[in-house]
Order: structure tokens, then C-alpha cells, then sequence
């Protein structure tokens, strides 16, 4: 403990010296909603002060409650919004409209209701921020928790509304003894009835005595309530409800192009009746009444050729078949009916005509006129009677059935007055033609009218049905049912609907069909569902199932017997018995019998020849249950670092543990294809020694009470046989802690920074410890330094796949992570890829006596190049950024460099023959050894005399030109000058 209390201060202690510091708040955020209340937030960072710093206290993230002003119109609610913007999306193949749906334990997840069923869908793990909690509670999900929201409108405050009214008051308007609050009489509530007479009841509400604001009717529990009254109330009269109905779309003809029905406006009393009432009280916006229509084969006129004219001389006529091609029921138009009758004349006098021809009943084409062949002479002379037949008379009727007639005589030919006599009928001989015959005309339409032929059977038997007069066009003279379509303009009767057999359905039994027999001999049974029910409301979910007792007895058979005949013989086969082994491959054996299936359905053996005996089961097998297993321990490769107290951590063989002292332990060593009997402990390579605090549990777990770090730190070994497996077992200090706390610290707090977050997808694993799904984070380290500073070299980091709580923290291998779904994370990357320079130094030379620079001093040389991977570069501004260029030369002490006049040799005399002439000599300053031009350096040494008097020799006579430009040292006036004079001596003494 003393150890302890020493890393404490040790942490205090570096707390004090360097701590880490916040910087400034961020500006506010935009407000996440315009009214109804919204969430702003801003956020803030920790600056690191030292690595070792423990870090900032309080919150990184602020959050603030806006815009709580309640919104105008019919803005919808916020999780309305979030869960219809899931409508146009397919859910299970169909489009739903979402609603929401409050989870009481999870009130900013976002749960959605289909509109109309019982679907619930989760659609996301929290709702936006700003959202209510709950309705009717200013409380608001952020981050998906639920924040309390204050009456001060801040979220997390606890502020309340005093019993004063005042926001973050202290009820100081109340006196001690006085009653805080006390029931009221508001006014009264809505009638119970929205038409004819109700009743209403009045309200009571709770207030402060004080501000009469209206509180929670809780506060006024502890006093008396008044007791409250109720009075009647007539809304309004009730006269039912004014609907439009409507009949059936009329069928379309081609004659009319548009089908139509019938509309009537109907009061629906509260009875349950009906009455046809005035338009006018009807809505004036009613669906259409009239809507075009197409008709693809319409009904067509098909004429026939004119037949012969009716009579041979004189004036007749002549007729023509006309038929109707018709489609189903539509028929052709009468009114554009082709004619069938027109007159002809033969232009021939009937004087000398003896030929007569007779017209057939019905109008036909010329196929249907029957022609007598004219007679011969000897034939007309006998003159002989025949049956003359009329045109045929209109129709009896205009419209409807009818008949029609004609004349018809018997007729001699007289040729004496050359014209047709009647004679008594029973002069003519052969068949006498028809005189009437029926004709049909279209229907009448004034001959039909609507009439209630009875009343529809009620559509339910019992709790409420409803049935309407059954109305029918018919005939009025015999009743008989017509299209519709004759009643266009009769007198519309209104339809009585009323509601039937408005009474309790009783119970009744539910009976179903019998099923199939359960054998095909031998004695079966078929059952069928009989249940008790009783239904209470429209619906065939609303339905109770009772107890059979209550359902009219007898109770009908649920069972019955069926195929009660003998089965034939077969093989029976008892069942196989277990395998001779538990693995591997063994034998198993079963009883073989010949048996008969009585129509009883008992079976009784009989001997085995009656059996067909190629067909009879085999009674013993190989069985192979499953392969052996090979005997394995089932190791973890887990890491476990405790950071807070814990009574108890169950471990699993493989993985290293860092805990408290005080802790219990409990290894346990899963196995396979071992026996619990065959388990041994060991710690650090020996048998462990049990007592009362270490010992072994009834499934061979190794159990360590309140660990100790001086006497349980090691390593621990799990053998069966040659397996064996370990896990390390040591004790975390405080520093360890400090340490792994301060590394997981943004995990703990619950608030990642953004980058992070964006790189750490949270999936779920389960906890070897707690054996619950938590999140799995991919932890990541800083890169480290690069390895090289250019030229590309490699940094590493660590990276692990933990799970974090606060209590301890598990290390599990990275591919956990990437199998969960993480990305798989860069262990080792490229860095400093940019190619390296460098200054490339040669060797200083010797103090060189060559190069003196002053007295005393000379230069040393070196070579300076810049270098890239080795090679020379000419151009040195790529070693640009390594600074200045080192200097490629020095000065050094040399006492060879010395500055000395030196001189050259005196001319020749120069002057006039026999006068005083002068001599000179050039003077050079060098260094003294190498006679190399020292330049200045010569200035402080004194200098030789450059010029001397000297006498000149006496003249001689003979002179000679000794220069090439002699010959224009005339021309050119030169031999004024002594030096032409001297050099061409001969030419200046010529001139």
C-alpha cells in the first residue's frame, strides 16, 4: 500500500507541475430547427501541455436549446418529418406510409409505425438532434440521449417553476402555513353528443393560490376535491347525414356515346333509414354522372337486291331484305333503317297481261318470291280461279308487339272485261296464303316503370347487417323484368336502406373439414377443428374463443374413425440401438419381425414365411457417429488490463491478465475431446498447491481469491496430456493505469474527435468477460518518427482491436476488427520519400605557399560538392535547403609568405651624345619563395629606386635606321621626337 500512495503523489505531483489547458469556445452553431425547439452546440479543444499531462477537465461540447417559440400552421411534428421521409423507400416489396412510435426505453431511437398495421421498424439509433423525447415534455434527444430541458430552456438544467410561478424560484410569495395550491371549477367540456341531446360535464383543474397558474392535478391530491356536476346539452337537431348515391354505369351503345347512372341525393337518418331528398342539399362538388365511351364493333344494316315488281302489267311493287348484324345486346338504329318496300311500274297494260304473281308473308329478298310460270294459250283460255294476295297493312301497334294483315281472295281472270272477278273461296284450289302475321316494333318506352319487388337478404345474421329495397324496371302491363335502359325516363323511386338483425351474435360452434386418415388400413382417424366462438364486433379478428361448455351441446365429433380394414403383412423393425462406440465406427443392432396391422390397428406377429422374405430389413449396421475428435484445448489470445476494482474477472486460458490486488479470478480452460479428470493446473512449470484461497471448481476452473501481487503474480498452465496452454497473470500500478486511462480517455468520455470517428466504426463483439455484445474500437497510435530523414524510409504505429469500458479494457488481435468490418488499418508506411543531398567535404590541403594571401598567410583548399545518392550535381541549389555552403578554403600561418620588391635589369643610357642621360628598371612586389605578384602586400616595404643618372658616350658619325617605320618618320614629322631621331638615325639626318 505504502508503494501505492507513492505513485499517487508521484501523480499528483506531475498533475501540478504541467497541466493541460482548454482552448477557446467555437462560435454557437446554427440552430438545428426554426420553432418547436432546436438544439445549438459548440465545441472546444484540449491543448496538450506535456505528454505526461493528465488532461482537461469538464466537457469539450456545449449544448444549448433555441428557437423554442412554438411554430405557426400545420407544421408537421419533427420525428413525423424523419419518419416520412422513409415513404417513397420499399419495405418488403411495398411502399408504406411510416408514422411514428414511441419506445419508452429507447425515446431518441428512431422508431416507425406502417400506417394501418402492426409493423414496427427501427430505422435509425437515433433521431436528430432537437427532437422531444417524448410529446408533451420539453425534453430533447442529443447525441441520442435525453436531455432534460429546464423551464429556463437549457438543456441539462434542473430549473423548475416554484409553486409562485417563477422560474428558479423559492416559493417566497407562500406563507409556511398556508395551503400551496387548491382545486377550481373551469368550465364545462364538450357535449357528449354531437347532435340531439347529451350531456357535458364540468371540469376541475389544480392552480397555485398564489399566481393561478395551473400545475399538475398531483399537487392538489392531499385536498378535498369538489364534487363535480354534469347537465345536459343539444347541440343541434339531428337530421342525418346528405350523401350522394349512385346507380350502376349504364352500357354504352353506338347509337349513344356516352354511358351515364343515376344520381340521387339521400338523407341517411339515425335509424339507420334512408330517403331520396332534394338535390340541392347534397354537395354540389359529386363525381361525374356522364363519361364518353367506345364502343369497338358497333351493330351494322345488311340489304338484299330488290325483288321483281310485285305484278306483271301496271303498277307495283318491290321489296328487299334488310337484316341487322348485332354485337351481344346492342342493335341496329330502327330510325336509320334502310327501306324494304318501294314502288315499281312494269310499263305494261294489264289488258294484255294474263300473267299473275303472288308476293310470300314477310318481307325477303328476291329468293323469297315465289314466280308462277306464265301459261300457255290453251292454259290462259281456261281461265282457272287462284288465290290473290294484298300488300300487307301497317303494324297494329307504334311501338311494342303487334300484327298485320292483309286481303286475300279468290280471283278468275275475265277476259271479256279484261280484269280480275272475286269468286267464293272454295272456287280456288291449293293452299290459302296467310292474312295476318305478328310484327314487332321497338319497345315502348312509356310502357315501363320502376318497381320495389323486395327487400336484399340482411348481410349480416346478427350484430348489425343492412339490407335496401331491391328496385327493378319492368313492364307495366305484365310485370316481366327489362334492360334498364327502358326506364331512362321513368320516375325514379328512392331506395330504403335500413339496418337488420341489429342483435348479439350467439355462440356457435367453428367446424371445420374432416383431413386426410392418418393410415390407409389398419384402423385411422380423421380429425377436423371444432372450436366454441363467439363473434363481438364486424370482423373476422373479432372473434372470442370459449370454453366448449358454452356452445349448444352435444359437442361435434373433433375425431372419427376411418380405412378399419386388415393391412397386409410386412417387415417390422424395432429401433437401432446406440452404437457400440461414442466415435469412430461401431455396430448397432435391431429386432426384425414379420407383422400383420389387424383393422383394430394392433399389430400381431405371424411367421415369417408370410413375408415376402427378398424384401425383410437388415438387423444389424455400421454406425460412424461422428469422427474422433482430436483432443485440443481452446485457447484465447486475448490481453485483459483491469483499471477499476472488480470483484470477480473470469478469464480464459490463453490470455494475459493485468489486475488489481483484491481481485478473484476465475481461469477456466476450455477443452476438446478431453475429460474434465484428465485437466491439471500448473504455475510456473510446478503443480499448484491448493488451500481454502486457491482452488479448483466442480468443472475444473481454477479459482484464485483476492489475488495478491506478491504471492499470485506468474504464469499459469492448463495440461491435459501433451497439451498444454498458459496465460500470464501480473498486477497493474497506478502509473500502468494512469497511463492506459489517459490513452482511452477520448473513448471513456464518449466524444471521439471527428477524424477519429470517421476511422473508428463501432461493431459489436462478445466480451469474453462480461459474455455481452460491446463495441469493438480499432485503437490507433501516433506514427512513429520516420526511420530515415530522405531518400524514403519506413514509419510504424501501433494499431489494436479493444474493447473499452471503464473498468478495463481488452486487447484482441487487429484481424477481429477486420473481420467485424473495420478497414484494415496501415501498420507500416513510406515516409521521407524525397531524394537526400548532402555537402560532400574533400580534405584540407597543406598550407600552401602558392596562395599567400598577406603577410604571413596563406590559403589551405578543400573540394565542397553537392551530392544526390551519391552522384555530383553541377548545379548546387539542390542542397539548397541544408544552409550555407560550407567554405571550400581557409587561411593559415606561412612564413614563406613574405612581400619583396624585386627589380629588373637597368636600361641602356638614354640621353643626348656627350650629355647627362638617366637609366630606369621596373619594379614588381612578390612573395619572397614562389616570386609570385603579391600585389598591394609590398606597401609597407620600402621600394627601390626605379630611375639613375648616367653619361652618355660620345657620338658617333655612322648612324642606322633600326625601325621598320623609318620610311614615314619624314612624311609624318616625327623626327622631332628623340626616339624616331635615335631609331632612324639615317632618315632624321637626311631631313
Amino acid at each position: 500500500m505504502k508503494i501505492l500512495f507513492v505513485y499517487v503523489d508521484i501523480f499528483f505531483l506531475l498533475c501540478t507541475v504541467s497541466s493541460d489547458y482548454w482552448s477557446p469556445w467555437t462560435q454557437w452553431s446554427a440552430c438545428s430547427r426554426t420553432c418547436n425547439g432546436g438544439a445549438a452546440y459548440r465545441v472546444r479543444r484540449c491543448i496538450k501541455h506535456q505528454k505526461i499531462a493528465r488532461g482537461c477537465q469538464s466537457e469539450d461540447v456545449q449544448y444549448k436549446s433555441c428557437n423554442t417559440q412554438e411554430c405557426f400552421g400545420n407544421e408537421d411534428d419533427f420525428r413525423s418529418m424523419q419518419c416520412s421521409s422513409f415513404n417513397n423507400q420499399s419495405y418488403s416489396g411495398q411502399l408504406l406510409k411510416w408514422i411514428p412510435y414511441h419506445d419508452s426505453t429507447s425515446p431518441c431511437a428512431l422508431y416507425c409505425q406502417a400506417e394501418g398495421s402492426d409493423v414496427i421498424h427501427r430505422f435509425a439509433d437515433s433521431v436528430l438532434d432537437g427532437t422531444k423525447c417524448r410529446n408533451g415534455f420539453k425534453d430533447m434527444c442529443i447525441g441520442g440521449e435525453c436531455w432534460h430541458v429546464g423551464c429556463d430552456e437549457i438543456l441539462g438544467s434542473n430549473t423548475e417553476v416554484d409553486d409562485c410561478g417563477v422560474c428558479g424560484g423559492n416559493d417566497s410569495c407562500i406563507s409556511r402555513h398556508q395551503t400551496k395550491f387548491r382545486w377550481v371549477q373551469s368550465g364545462f367540456g364538450e357535449c357528449s353528443s354531437t347532435c340531439g341531446v347529451g350531456y357535458k360535464r364540468r371540469k376541475l383543474m389544480c392552480v397555485n393560490r398564489v399566481s393561478g397558474a395551473r400545475v399538475s392535478s398531483r399537487r392538489c391530491l392531499s385536498q378535498d376535491k369538489p364534487r363535480g356536476y354534469t347537465q345536459t346539452c343539444e347541440a343541434r337537431k339531428c337530421e342525418g347525414r346528405y350523401d350522394w348515391v349512385f346507380g350502376s354505369w349504364s352500357n354504352c351503345s353506338c347509337a349513344v356515346k356516352f354511358s351515364s347512372r343515376v344520381r340521387r341525393c339521400v338523407l341517411f337518418h339515425p335509424n339507420s333509414t334512408q330517403t331520396y331528398v332534394s338535390e340541392a342539399l347534397c354537395n354540389a362538388m359529386t363525381p361525374e354522372i356522364r363519361r364518353p365511351c367506345n364502343i369497338k364493333f358497333c351493330p351494322l344494316w345488311h340489304v338484299g337486291h330488290w325483288s321483281p315488281c310485285s305484278v306483271t302489267c301496271g303498277t307495283g311493287v318491290q321489296r328487299r331484305g334488310v337484316v341487322c348484324q348485332h354485337f351481344g345486346k346492342e342493335f341496329c338504329d330502327l330510325k336509320s333503317k334502310p327501306i324494304t318496300v318501294q314502288p315499281c311500274n312494269t310499263t305494261i297494260s294489264c289488258s294484255f297481261q294474263y300473267d299473275i304473281q303472288e308476293v310470300m308473308i314477310g318481307e325477303s329478298d328476291s329468293r323469297s318470291i315465289k314466280r308462277i310460270p306464265p301459261q300457255n294459250r290453251t292454259e290462259r283460255k281456261e281461265h282457272r280461279p287462284r288465290f290473290v294476295a294484298r300488300e300487307w297493312q301497317p303494324c297494329s301497334v307504334t311501338c311494342g308487339k303487334g300484327r298485320k294483315w292483309r286481303v286475300v281472295s279468290c280471283q278468275v281472270f275475265v277476259p271479256s272485261t279484261d280484269k280480275m272477278s272475286e269468286l267464293p273461296e272454295e272456287e280456288c284450289a291449293g293452299t290459302r296464303p296467310v292474312e295476318s302475321s305478328p310484327c314487332v316494333i321497338q319497345e315502348c318506352v312509356d310502357q315501363f316503370e320502376y318497381r320495389i319487388v323486395g327487400m336484399t337478404p340482411c348481410s349480416r345474421s346478427c350484430l348489425g347487417g343492412v339490407q335496401e329495397t331491391i328496385i327493378r324496371c319492368v313492364n307495366i302491363h305484365n310485370g316481366s323484368s327489362v334492360d334498364e335502359r327502358y326506364c331512362s325516363n321513368a320516375r325514379l323511386i328512392p331506395i330504403d336502406r335500413r339496418v337488420c338483425n341489429d342483435i348479439n351474435c350467439p355462440q356457435r360452434w367453428k367446424i371445420g373439414d374432416f383431413g386426410m386418415c392418418s393410415v390407409s388400413c389398419g384402423g385411422g382417424i380423421m380429425h377436423r377443428d371444432v372450436e366454441c366462438i363467439q363473434e363481438f364486433a364486424a370482423g373476422y379478428r373479432n372473434v372470442i374463443h370459449l370454453p366448449d361448455y358454452m356452445c349448444e351441446q352435444p359437442i361435434p365429433t373433433r375425431n372419427r374413425k376411418c380405412n378399419n380394414v386388415d393391412c397386409n403383412s410386412e417387415w417390422m423393425a424395432g429401433a437401432w440401438s446406440q452404437c457400440s462406440v461414442t466415435c469412430g465406427s461401431g455396430y448397432q443392432w435391431r429386432d426384425v419381425y414379420c407383422a400383420k396391422k389387424n383393422a383394430e390397428g394392433q399389430y400381431i406377429n405371424i411367421t415369417s414365411s408370410l413375408c415376402d422374405l427378398r424384401k425383410q430389413p437388415i438387423d444389424i449396421q455400421k454406425c460412424n457417429q461422428s469422427v474422433c475428435p482430436k483432443p485440443k484445448l481452446r485457447s484465447m489470445d486475448v490481453q485483459f488490463f483491469q483499471l477499476d476494482k472488480l470483484k470477480r474477472v473470469k478469464l480464459t486460458i490463453g490470455m494475459s491478465a493485468a489486475i488489481l490486488p483484491g481481485t478473484t479470478v476465475l481461469l477456466k480452460c476450455p477443452t476438446r475431446g478431453i475429460l474434465l479428470t484428465d485437466i491439471s493446473w500448473l504455475k510456473n512449470g510446478t503443480n499448484i498447491t491448493y488451500s481454502r484461497r486457491i482452488k479448483l471448481t466442480r468443472k475444473r476452473f481454477l479459482k484464485i481469491k483476492h489475488a495478491i501481487p506478491e504471492l499470485d503474480s506468474g504464469i499459469y498452465s492448463c495440461k491435459a496430456g501433451s497439451l498444454q496452454s498458459s496465460s500470464t497473470l501480473t498486477f497493474s500500478s497506478v502509473y500502468d493505469i494512469f497511463k492506459a486511462t489517459m490513452l482511452r480517455e477520448k473513448y471513456l468520455s464518449g466524444f471521439q474527435p471527428l477524424n477519429l470517428v470517421a476511422r473508428s466504426i463501432s461493431t459489436k463483439q462478445i466480451d469474453p468477460v462480461s459474455r455481452r455484445y460491446s463495441p469493438l474500437y480499432l485503437v490507433q497510435s501516433d506514427w512513429r518518427p520516420c526511420s530515415a530523414t530522405c531518400g524514403g524510409g519506413l514509419q510504424s504505429r501501433n494499431v489494436s482491436c479493444e474493447i473499452i469500458t471503464r473498468d478495463y479494457y481488452e486487447v484482441f488481435p487487429v484481424r477481429y476488427c477486420t473481420k467485424a468490418g473495420h478497414r484494415a488499418p496501415l501498420l507500416i508506411q513510406s515516409c521521407n520519400t524525397f531524394p537526400c543531398v548532402e555537402w560532400h567535404l574533400g580534405n584540407w590541403s597543406e598550407c600552401s605557399s602558392t596562395e599567400c594571401v598577406r603577410d604571413r598567410v596563406a590559403l589551405r583548399r578543400r573540394e565542397v560538392h553537392c551530392l544526390s545518392n551519391g552522384q555530383i550535381m553541377n548545379d548546387t541549389s539542390h542542397c539548397d535547403k541544408l544552409g550555407h555552403i560550407p567554405p571550400s578554403e581557409k587561411e593559415c600561418s606561412n612564413n614563406d609568405c613574405k612581400a619583396t620588391w624585386t627589380a629588373s635589369k637597368w636600361t641602356e643610357c638614354l640621353g643626348e651624345c656627350e650629355h647627362n642621360g638617366f637609366k630606369t628598371r621596373t619594379l614588381s612586389c612578390v612573395w619572397a619563395k614562389t616570386k609570385i605578384s603579391a600585389g598591394r602586400h609590398c606597401a609597407s616595404v620600402q621600394r627601390p629606386k626605379t630611375v639613375k643618372v648616367c653619361k652618355m658616350g660620345r657620338c658617333v658619325e655612322t648612324c642606322k635606321d633600326k625601325s621598320e617605320y623609318c620610311s614615314v618618320v619624314k612624311l609624318m614629322k616625327f623626327c622631332k621626337f628623340a626616339n624616331f631621331r635615335r631609331n632612324c638615325c639615317l632618315s632624321c639626318k637626311n631631313s
